[in-house]
């Protein structure tokens, strides 16, 4: 199964209240019994804002031992997952929802009698990846062994950039399946790059390749290929599994001076407050980005409570203001 891993509190749809804000739980559907001696449950997700949010959740559910399959979908606000009763239960669904930093819950008739199943598989197993640069890895492979997807993962909140958060597991992902020697993404979050392991056959492939698909990634050939695959190959630009924090990181920090700047125009702020500020919502906003921080709503830090050593009251409810605009660039901003 290719896309099995939940890494980070996704941040992929952008809508920041539903970690700034605590959000009224939802609930699950009624589950239905398949004839081939599955389950399918429909579980109502808070939070899906563009088709990027599905991505992660649909992660963490397959990865979920006895999850057959997983369809997300934004339109409906629903995860609709085919699972084996013997192996799983709607809890555990639930719970591989919430890690995601997107909300799910149980009705209390399903929570008390669901029983827990043993699932070595919810914790992020550690990935060995090999060392090297792209240039340095794929120099030294043929061209038939790299295999370049057109995605849309650019950051809504820094459309400049790839959304670190969301192709995070993709390609962690991508390196634990047997034909796969390497994953790349682009800065601009519009390219992967799949490097094949020399013993990959047409079939793994292929798999692998319908898969991606999933995740609306298109696979570029004839002569479009080759220019992307000169880029690829010039080592510059590209990100591996946990490199693309580094975009993560990029992401914050642009979100943070985009709120600085929104509050700087409703209210003065002293020099040391504005760089203690910056620096304060940057950090914060990369703890949830990464998932450094804690994944429940409870826990979650506030960015409100982080500003409040730089902000007065009246400050604060104008930092509030910015917030509820989003953290998308408005047409004024950049």
């Amino acid at each position: 199964m290719l896309i099995t891993t939940a890494l980070v509190l996704v941040f992929a749809g952008l809508n920041i209240s539903r970690y700034v804000f605590a959000g009224t739980p939802v609930v699950a559907q009624t589950q239905t019994h398949l004839a081939n001696g599955l389950n399918r449950i429909v579980v109502s997700v808070e939070g899906l804002s563009c088709v990027t949010c599905e991505i992660p959740v649909r992660h963490a559910l397959k990865r979920v031992d006895g999850v057959k399959s997983a369809h997300v979908s934004v339109a409906t606000k629903t995860a609709t997952v085919d699972y084996d009763p013997a192996k799983t239960n709607p809890k555990q669904l639930v719970v591989a929802i919430n890690s995601t930093g997107y909300r799910a819950s149980l009705p209390d008739k399903t929570n008390n009698s669901a029983s827990m199943a043993t699932n070595k598989n919810t914790n992020d197993p550690k990935t060995d990846l090999a060392p090297g640069s792209a240039g340095e890895n794929a120099a030294i492979t043929t061209a038939d062994r790299i295999s370049l997807f057109k995605v849309s993962l650019q950051c809504p909140a820094a459309p400049q950039i790839g959304c670190g958060s969301a192709s995070k597991p993709i390609l962690l992902d991508l390196e634990r399946q047997p034909g796969v020697l390497e994953a790349w993404l682009n800065r601009a979050g519009t390219m992967i790059a799949v490097v094949w392991k020399p013993e990959s056959d047409a079939e793994t492939r292929r798999n692998v390749t319908a898969e991606l698909k999933e995740d609306h990634a298109t696979e570029i050939k004839r002569e479009s290929r080759d220019e992307e695959l000169k880029d690829f190959l010039s080592a510059k630009g590209w990100y591996r599994g946990i490199d693309v924090d580094r975009l993560t990181e990029e992401e914050a920090g642009i979100i943070a001076a985009r709120l600085v700047r929104r509050v700087q125009a409703k209210t003065a702020l002293a020099n040391d407050k504005t760089e203690g500020l910056q620096h304060a919502l940057a950090d914060s906003l990369r703890k949830n980005l990464t998932g450094e921080s804690a994944r429940q709503s409870q826990k979650q830090t506030r960015l409100e409570e982080v500003a409040r050593e730089y902000l007065d009251q009246d400050q604060i409810k104008v930092l509030s203001q910015a917030i509820e605009k989003g953290v998308r660039p408005l047409p004024n901003e950049n």
